[in-house]
């Protein structure tokens, strides 16, 4: 049962983080046999509420519930064997030396650590976890509470796994508090310029431009949060029309020009290819808008956030830098939906949305790179 690319295999060590072992076929045949005969296990795939998994003692599948067969499509038609995140697609599983739990992310995975301590202490765990599942060329985020329990079966020592998915609820919550957050802050600034208007204390002119410019920004926040919902249910369309990058930019510029933070910050616009490109320009800006401000709240006063975009043969590729570096510990979670660094009930959308839109709606592609000269958020889409 091969999982991964034998001579990409040899070359890299047997894990990152969890045990790369695994069951003989007769084993894992004969566990799965003493599974489907056990009243408990049994018990367990057809009476408990969400996925029901029974895993090995080296993490791999002997029996599921209906429902998991449901939401999963296994390429040789069957779960046995497999480890968790093979079953649901996990994106880090490709990269690891021996699948489900062996890469570097897997260290900060929650279904891997639930199992692992479920284990290790020999009593149920209950924890959460984010995954972000590939299906087909879509990305998807999920988030799941999971419970881990040993459960003895004849001489084999298992563990029984419940996954429910919250990712409705967290989705809603998510973009609830985010929503309610940066648009009272708008409806702050916007009712505190008209009482300056009503109180005649300052110009009427001055005034008309900062409601202009705030009203502006409401509206922008009002199609973001409407255009992510449509996203993540893959009914938003991009609207394409040639532009050139140099616009995009500076649009991009403009809008940081309004940020607070931004203020304080050495925002510079490099020159951009002259080249037309058939993109959305507005879905593109609000993916740097995204990349820059995580920039401005990853750096200090008087740092440089730059902004760029250069030709890569038939791609091109708008990028933002910042001199902070991104801990490895959560290079892994980056774009999932619910992390953030800032710990804020409803925030980490921002990084999210740059995978939803640039991947999802535009087919590029969302990536960054970080080291000792700081950090690059980049987008690459073809020109």
């Amino acid at each position: 049962m091969a999982f991964v690319d034998q001579s990409r295999q040899d070359s890299m060590p047997a894990t990152y983080f969890a045990s790369p072992e695994r069951s003989s076929r007769e084993l894992l045949r004969l566990e799965a046999e003493a599974c489907l005969n056990h009243p408990v296990a049994g018990f367990l795939m057809e009476a408990l509420d969400g996925l029901v998994l029974i895993l090995d003692t080296h993490r791999q599948v002997l029996a599921t519930n209906d429902r998991v067969l449901q939401v999963t499509d296994p390429a040789d038609g069957t779960p046995l064997g497999r480890r968790p995140g093979e079953l649901f697609g996990c994106i880090h599983v490709p990269e690891a030396p021996n699948g489900c739990g062996t890469n570097h992310a897997c260290a900060h995975c929650g279904a891997v650590l639930t199992v692992l301590k479920a284990q290790r202490q020999g009593k149920p765990v209950r924890s959460e976890c984010l995954l972000t599942l590939q299906n087909g060329d879509l990305l998807e985020s999920s988030e799941y509470e999971i419970v881990a329990s040993p459960l003895s079966v004849g001489p084999y020592d298992l563990i029984a796994v419940v996954l429910h998915d919250l990712s409705a609820a967290k989705r809603r919550d998510a973009l609830e508090r985010l929503f309610y957050h940066d648009v009272a802050n708008l409806m702050q600034g916007i009712r505190g310029w008209a009482d300056l208007l009503a109180s005649g204390a300052t110009s009427s002119k001055a005034v008309a431009q900062k409601l202009a410019h705030l009203t502006d920004l409401l509206d922008r926040e009002l199609k973001s949060h409407r255009a992510m919902a449509q996203a993540e249910h893959g009914q938003l369309k991009p609207r394409i029309r040639v532009t050139l990058p140099q616009e995009i930019l500076r649009d991009v510029g403009d809008l940081l020009e309004r940020h607070a933070l931004a203020r304080d910050r050495n925002i510079r616009i490099l020159p951009a290819p002259e080249d037309l490109v058939p993109t959305d320009p507005e879905l593109l800006s609000r993916i740097l808008l995204n990349m820059a401000v995580n920039a401005i709240e990853a750096s200090f006063m008087g740092e440089a956030i730059t902004l760029s975009a250069e030709l890569e043969g038939p791609l091109i590729c708008f990028k933002v830098h910042n001199p902070g570096v991104i801990p490895e510990e959560i290079h892994s979670r980056i774009f999932q939906r619910s992390f953030s660094t800032k710990g804020t009930a409803g925030r980490g959308l921002g990084t999210y949305a740059m995978k939803l839109f640039g991947e999802n709606v535009l087919q590029g592609k969302v990536g960054f790179d970080t080291g000792s000269e700081g950090t690059t958020f980049w987008v690459r889409i073809h020109r």
